[in-house]
């Protein structure tokens, strides 16, 4: 009887970890851009929950959606970090830097996006890492354009609210970082910019 008890046990146990639901992931593009101009963006990593990393920076960027890569299948966004200036050329109007986690309802927000449009067929969608001068913003999209596809939203899809438009109301997005960073005249030390600044005057003394 004992045997028997702990056979059921332990097949009990197995149905229950065969049951587990797989992590979130998403396929998506990566995206670097800007509503405000020429930047030049040097470094700009997202941590995701699982301890991934993504590279978002793609040097000067300029309009939105901005510079795209393919990018992969990721998790929810949890950190961001990374530096940048305004301008695409040495002297920078501006120089700027960001570290700084991610709010936990990304994934929630990401879910509400892939579950928004009623007729989208589309598995795959865009992380968009925005920058204007200090200002940050982490974007997640479908892509869903009403001249190419039907982007009607399913009835009750967003209750919390989270889906808006775009920049220059190009589509819907949901944002899952809004923030400003570090904002100074000069280079930040141990960057690319500051690397740079000294090469310049260097050449400038010669």
């Amino acid at each position: 009887m004992i045997k028997w008890r702990a056979f059921l046990l332990l097949l009990l146990s197995v149905a229950v970890l065969g049951c587990e639901p797989e992590p979130y992931t998403a396929k998506v593009g990566f995206t670097n851009g800007s509503t405000s101009g020429e930047h030049g963006v040097k470094k700009m990593v997202i941590t995701t929950q699982s301890g991934g990393k993504a590279n978002f920076a793609m040097g000067a960027v300029s309009g939105y959606p901005g510079a795209h890569s393919s990018g992969g299948r990721m998790d929810a966004p949890a950190y961001i970090e990374g530096y940048w200036a305004k301008g695409w050329e040495y002297p920078f109007v501006s120089y700027h830097r960001v570290s700084a986690p991610i709010p936990n309802d990304a994934e929630a927000k990401m879910k509400t996006m892939d579950n928004y449009y009623q007729n989208l067929d589309r598995d795959y969608g865009s992380i968009q890492v925005i920058v204007d001068g200090p200002r940050v913003r982490v974007f997640y999209t479908k892509n869903c354009l009403d001249k190419l596809a039907d982007c009607t939203p399913k009835k009750g899809a967003d209750p919390n609210g989270w889906v808006k438009k775009s920049p220059r109301d190009l589509t819907d997005v949901v944002v899952l970082f809004d923030g400003k960073g570090e904002s100074s005249s000069t280079p930040f030390p141990n960057t690319f910019f500051a690397d740079l600044e000294k090469r310049k005057k260097a050449s400038s003394s010669e």
